[in-house]
């Protein structure tokens, strides 16, 4: 199969498997708490995916420029763990907003 119909298939293929349950469902508050989960599990998972690649890129930006200039590490050094810090706290966020909805469930 082509790339463009994996592109195109997986949305649709998602969206009907998060929604199957809806048209089957006898109670529909029974469902807000399957959907509350699942939006819990997305929170944390795409954090940690773009804090990893945030992460990742920033390091490899870091280690580039001091291999170029090794006397600079150290004026290099402070800001890249100020990002990283930074980069973390966010997905110390999301992770703060997946236990606020498990609560509600």
């Amino acid at each position: 199969m082509k790339r463009n119909n994996w592109m195109t298939m997986v949305p649709v293929m998602a969206v009907l498997l998060l929604l199957g349950n809806t048209a089957f469902a006898q109670e529909a508050a029974d469902n807000s708490k399957g959907l509350i989960g699942i939006g819990a599990g997305l929170a944390i998972g795409i954090a940690a995916l773009g804090g990893g690649l945030g992460q990742g890129n920033a390091a490899r930006a870091a280690y580039e420029s001091i291999a170029r200039n090794p006397q600079a590490a150290g004026k290099i050094n402070t800001p890249f763990f100020v990002g990283m810090a930074l980069i973390e706290s966010l997905v110390i966020y999301a992770l703060v907003i997946a236990f606020f909805l498990q609560g509600k469930i």
